[in-house]
């Protein structure tokens, strides 16, 4: 009996292979919205009042806190803190009958802002650039003080007063390492008359700090 030849391997292009090939990974859909993560940050300021004698209104420091929820390109959120401007009254003459005025005072701000939003740009790599408005209830001391009296003793107190004021800030955050930015910018801030000043009154201040983003 005779045999059937073997045939031929069929060519590489027509071999058939019976490991199955990889399922195809389909991309990831962005999703629209993104759970709120916190952002704070606390900073350091320079005040320097604007339209006001500089040889008496010096400029001061400040140190302010900001937190919210941070829902990526918004975040809406708080800010409080305390600023000081040093008032030098030497030299300086006022009142009926004229006085002539000596020492250096400060004049106190403690403030809170609600609601404060920040609009950013949270996809670059590096930087963090922002623009903030915020409506502040401040309170302004300078020299003014009570003295009250309980069951056993009187203390004296300092009297705090009140006035509605605007904020806008415009900085930028330079991301030294995972969500952890150095925070640099500039502040303009408006207040009314209120129940302490004679006129609206408007200060500027550079400031830098630390910000804190938690996605």
């Amino acid at each position: 009996a005779t045999t059937a030849p073997t045939p031929p391997p069929a060519p590489p292009d027509q071999m058939v292979s019976t490991t199955p090939p990889p399922p195809v990974q389909q991309p990831e859909e962005k999703k629209a919205w993104q759970p709120a993560g916190f952002t704070w940050g606390l900073s350091i300021a320079v005040p320097i009042f604007l339209d006001v004698p500089n040889d008496i209104v010096r400029p001061g420091a400040a140190i302010n806190f900001f937190g919210g929820a941070d829902f990526g390109f918004f975040v809406i959120g708080g800010d409080a803190g305390l600023q000081w401007n040093p008032i030098d009254l030497n030299g300086v003459v006022a009142g009926n009958p004229p006085i002539s005025l000596s020492g250096r005072s400060p004049l106190t701000r403690i403030y809170l802002s609600l609601p404060e939003v920040r609009f950013q740009v949270p996809d670059l790599k590096v930087v963090l650039p922002y623009i903030t408005g915020a409506f502040d209830m401040n309170f302004w001391n300078f020299r003014e003080t009570q003295v009250g009296c309980g069951y056993w003793y009187c203390s004296q107190y300092s009297v705090y007063r009140f006035t509605p004021g605007f904020t806008g800030k415009a900085g930028v955050g330079f991301e030294v390492k995972g969500g952890v930015y150095i925070d640099a910018g500039f502040q303009y801030s408006f207040t009314g008359k209120g129940n302490f000043f004679a006129q609206s009154r408007w200060w500027l201040a550079p400031y830098v700090g630390v910000l804190v983003r938690r996605r």
